[in-house]
Order: structure tokens, then C-alpha cells, then sequence
């Protein structure tokens, strides 16, 4: 498996090889352009000049890659190598196609790309296109359809902070795992089928039923109180946060899972919208909270604050962001619509840096991270006392009628060093594409190990209800009719490396023992990890070390 591995990790330096060759075969450089986006003249390839007018000519770097067919013929290059490890190895199913994977994943929609950076004095803007000329499917689904008007100026306060608006919808993508899934065969089927019965908040939903209903627009909000802080430990002082959520599209997760709350909490309604409150207020590190959530049904939309004070500072229409000088200045050559935006305030740049020092100062003289923490500070700027921020930050990402759109003003520049340049990205993503969907036969075997002993799990309590203790072979399960013998062997095994291993039974102990105590797990590791039953009936996957260390452990004890 390593040396196949190794195979797909040489697949981008030998396109990037190819793309080179195809360039020094002109025999001529690349025209550039340096004026300013809106008096670029024709010399651009007509097919990147939807990605020029998306970008700026008059910075410091631009860059234009027209994909064509390129991605097209990597993937048939690396179905190659496929097929070549498929004569070294079984782990490669024979159903996989990097093309097909590529088409499924939406990335074949990939035309062309292109960046440009420029400095604002500030902060660099830069922006990023790539052009998919419209296209919806696979992953390019997560973001919704084309991008709509920005709420979050008007949601949040003024005095904001920090602000992640964003759009997701989640329905195409089941459908999406359910294609990449079938390449896999029957496992592959099985493994899907299996993840989308998991059940969520004690089967009230499935997992399946969740991205099939998920599409909505998401804000988090959230102001620091610099003038009162609270202790986090002994050596983190931190400052009041203040937070509020708003979902819109959201009231069928209220309808979903929000009774149980209701039942515990103060209800009342006021001008159509229905307000829960906690029973009274919470005292907390940061001080006295009461959480409220306000439903607006004819809105379709839900909102969630620590307290009723802030809330009503987000709903107001006074004293908004949008009216903040440090936010426009932040999202300055922003597009008006769009599918995600994040921003930070100069005051939430200069805590996180504050925080990243006493970090350092914390570390104990002569510490092996030492080193590294003063080096990674120094490289990013951080080790100077009058490092400034200005107006905060801020990114986005659009869906366009053509293609995706990411702006950002941010302390670094985008100018595509080494792999970031041209076509290597999505070389190095197609390069990456069939090891990591390799690695979901893997995760499909560990859910289906955790499943099967959360089920064994609950037998072996029902016995231990009517014994007094666990059985001393797994088998008097059976003998005790509380499961049957088809169910017993099918529960008993999973899959590790192409194979049914059965688990191993730890007997012995009863519930009234350690809650903590492993009584089950895997025979073997599955991905680096061993799952493992606990006596409180907990299941989890443990990495192979941290698993040896409790089992020679546990067995000390004994």
C-alpha cells in the first residue's frame, strides 16, 4: 500500500513536468498584461477572459491557467498507476476510475483558473477565480446555488468582532456519496448504507434524513468585552465574549429536535414569534448567562443568544455593522452577493496575537517547542510589540453565474508560490483523490466494527442484568436467548484489511466494574486505530498506542 501510495504522490510533479515542456515547446513567454482590469486589452486567450474580469491587472501578481483538458488527461493517467497496483495489490478496488471520481466530484467542471494579489497598504487584496462555468454538482453543491445579498452587516453590531456568514446545503452531497460509494463494490455500497443509518441526538433523525434536508444560511456573531476577562486556567486570562447565532431556512431543525427543550424551558410569544428562555439565569467562568432562543416561523427562521440583551443589540436596526467604518474598509472590492464571508476586527487580530505570545512566554526555558514557536511567530510577524491591524480582515467566496469567486483582504499575499501556481493544485488535489477515497473503505470498516459492538454492547448489559455479571464466553449470549445465532455471528466480525476477523471478548467483569475498563475490541488495528467497548457501553477508536498502553494497563490491575 506505501509503495502504491508513493506511486500517486509522484503524479503532480509529473504533470507539472508535462506542463512545463508544453510551455518551453512555443518557444515564447506568456504575455502580461499590467493594466488595470478595466482597460485590459484583447490579447487574453478568449477563454480565460471571464477569469481576467474577475481578477485585477494593476497589483503585484496575476496569474491564468486554462485547464482545457488537462485535468482529463491527468485522470486517465492516474487510472494508469491504478491499474498498474492493481497487479501488486488488492487493495485497489477494480471498479475505480479517477475520471469517474473526478466527474462525480464536480471537479471535471474545472475550465480554468486564475489569482491576483495586490497591496492596499493595509492589508492585500486578492482574489481567486475558477471558472466551472456554472456548474452545480458534487462538491461545488455545498455552497448552494448562486450567491445572495450579505445579511450580516445588518444582523450583527457595530462592535462585532468576529462574523462567519455562510450557505450550506448538504442534499446533493448524499447523493454524491452514494456514487463515489458504488466504487467500491458491494463494500463500498454496504459502508454507505451504513453511515446514513447512523443515528443523531438518539434517533430522532438519521444521518441520511440530516443532508437530505440540510440547506441553509448560517450567521455567528460574536463581540469581546475587553474590559472584563475571565480566567481560563492558571496561566490563560481571556476576554467576556458575547455570541449569537441566526439560521435561516432552519425551523425544521426546531421541529426536529427542539420539544425536548421546550418541555424543560420558559415559553412565551410576543408579535408572532415564539421566545424560550432558560428556567433562570446560569453562572459560568464568564459570568451570569440565561441562553434564549427566538423562533420566527412565518420567517422561517431561527435565532440563539447567550443572553436577551445581546440579542436584541443583533436585531436592532441601529448601530450596525454595516455602518462601521472598520467593516467597509475590511470588505472593501467585496462582490454584493455571495455564499460565505468571515471577518475579524483589529481588536480580535491583536487578542489572538496577545494570546500566541504569553503562549511563548509560557513554554518552559529551554523546551524542545521553543524553537519552533519563536520561528513560526517570527515568520508570520507576530514577535514584533507594534505589530498593527488596522481595520480587521475579512474573506468571501461567491457562487457566480460562471464560476467561484474568493475575496479577501487579508496580511498576506496570494501570488501562487511553488505548488500553488497554475495547474498544480488540482494536480496535486487528483494526485490525492484515489489514496484519500481509498481510505473510505477504511472508514466504512470502522463504522461498521463501532456499530456492531455498540449492538454486542447492549446484549451483553441484558445478560449481565439477569447473571449479575458478563458471560464468560461471548456464546452464552445465544444460550441465553438473547440474541440468536444468525445475528451472533454477523454481530461478532468485521472487516480489517479485506478480512472477517472476529472481535476479542475480555471475560471476567460485570457492569458493576471500572465504567472505563475495555471488555471488546478489534483483533487487529483498522486505519491505525483499534475500537474498542468499554464496560459504560461507550465505543470509541483508539490510535494503536494509546490502545496497547490501556490493555497492559488494564491487565496490571488485574
Amino acid at each position: 500500500m506505501k509503495n502504491f501510495l508513493s506511486i500517486l504522490a509522484l503524479v503532480p510533479l509529473v504533470f507539472a513536468s508535462c506542463e512545463n515542456k508544453s510551455k518551453n515547446q512555443t518557444g515564447k513567454s506568456p504575455e502580461v498584461n499590467t493594466q488595470p482590469t478595466a482597460n485590459r486589452d484583447a490579447s487574453f486567450n478568449i477563454a480565460v477572459t471571464n477569469v481576467v474580469s474577475n481578477l485585477e491587472t494593476n497589483g503585484s501578481h496575476l496569474s491564468i491557467t486554462h485547464i482545457d483538458e488537462d485535468l482529463k488527461q491527468l485522470a486517465k493517467a492516474v487510472d494508469g498507476l491504478l491499474d498498474i497496483a492493481r497487479n501488486t495489490s488488492d487493495e485497489v478496488p477494480p471498479n475505480l476510475s479517477v475520471v469517474d471520481l473526478l466527474k462525480d466530484l464536480g471537479l471535471s467542471k474545472i475550465d480554468a483558473m486564475g489569482r491576483s494579489s495586490r497591496s492596499t497598504g493595509n492589508a492585500w487584496h486578492n482574489r481567486s477565480f475558477t471558472q466551472t462555468n456554472g456548474d452545480r454538482s458534487g462538491l461545488l453543491s455545498v455552497m448552494g446555488d448562486e450567491g445572495s445579498a450579505w445579511r450580516v452587516g445588518n444582523f450583527a453590531p457595530a462592535n462585532a468582532d468576529l462574523v462567519v456568514e455562510f450557505e450550506l446545503n448538504l442534499r446533493r452531497i448524499r447523493e454524491t456519496m452514494k456514487v463515489v460509494g458504488n466504487s467500491f463494490g458491494k463494500e463500498g455500497q454496504r459502508g454507505f448504507a451504513e453511515i446514513m443509518r447512523g443515528e443523531i441526538a438518539g434517533g430522532m433523525m438519521t444521518v441520511g434524513d440530516l443532508l437530505g434536508k440540510t440547506d441553509l444560511r448560517a450567521i455567528l456573531i460574536v463581540s469581546l468585552d475587553k474590559d472584563q476577562r475571565w480566567n481560563a486556567s492558571e496561566e490563560i486570562e481571556l476576554p467576556i465574549m458575547h455570541a449569537a447565532i441566526c439560521i435561516e431556512r432552519g425551523m425544521w431543525l426546531w421541529k426536529q429536535f427542539g420539544k425536548p427543550i421546550e418541555a424543560e424551558t420558559e415559553v412565551s410569544e410576543r408579535d408572532g414569534l415564539k421566545i424560550i428562555k432558560a428556567p433562570e439565569e446560569m453562572n459560568t467562568p464568564m459570568g451570569k448567562i440565561r441562553p434564549v432562543i427566538i423562533l420566527d416561523e412565518a420567517k422561517d427562521m431561527i435565532w440563539v443568544s447567550l443572553t436577551e440583551d445581546y440579542l436584541d443589540k443583533c436585531q436592532s436596526p441601529a448601530n450596525t455593522l454595516a455602518s462601521s467604518n472598520d467593516f467597509k474598509q475590511a470588505t472593501a472590492g467585496f462582490p454584493e452577493k455571495g455564499n460565505g464571508l468571515f471577518y475579524v476586527s483589529a481588536d480580535f487580530c491583536e487578542e489572538i496575537i496577545q494570546q500566541v505570545k504569553q503562549a511563548g512566554k509560557n513554554l518552559p526555558s529551554g523546551s524542545e517547542e521553543a524553537p519552533g514557536f519563536d520561528a513560526v511567530t517570527g515568520l508570520l510577524g507576530l514577535s514584533t510589540e507594534d505589530a498593527a491591524f488596522a481595520h480587521g480582515y475579512a474573506w468571501c467566496i461567491s457562487n457566480t453565474k460562471t464560476g467561484i469567486l474568493c475575496v479577501g483582504n487579508s496580511p498576506f499575499p496570494d501570488k501562487g508560490y511553488g505548488m500553488m501556481n497554475g495547474i498544480a493544485p488540482i494536480a496535486a488535489m487528483a494526485g490525492m483523490a484515489a489514496p484519500m477515497v481509498i481510505r473510505q473503505k477504511s472508514k466504512a470498516d470502522q463504522t461498521e466494527a463501532m456499530s456492531n459492538l455498540r449492538q454486542l454492547g447492549l446484549a451483553l448489559f441484558e445478560y449481565d442484568t439477569n447473571e449479575g455479571q458478563f458471560p464468560n464466553q461471548l456464546g452464552e449470549l445465544v444460550d441465553a436467548g438473547i440474541i440468536n445465532e444468525g445475528d451472533f455471528s454477523r454481530l461478532n466480525s468485521c472487516r480489517i484489511d479485506g478480512e472477517t476477523k472476529q472481535f476479542v471478548y475480555i471475560p471476567g467483569l460485570s457492569s458493576a466494574g471500572n465504567p472505563a475498563r475495555v471488555i471488546m475490541h478489534t483483533s487487529a488495528p483498522i486505519d491505525g486505530k483499534r475500537t474498542v467497548l468499554r464496560i459504560d457501553n461507550s465505543v470509541s477508536s483508539l490510535p494503536e498506542n494509546q490502545f496497547l498502553e490501556l490493555i497492559q494497563k488494564q491487565q496490571a490491575e488485574e
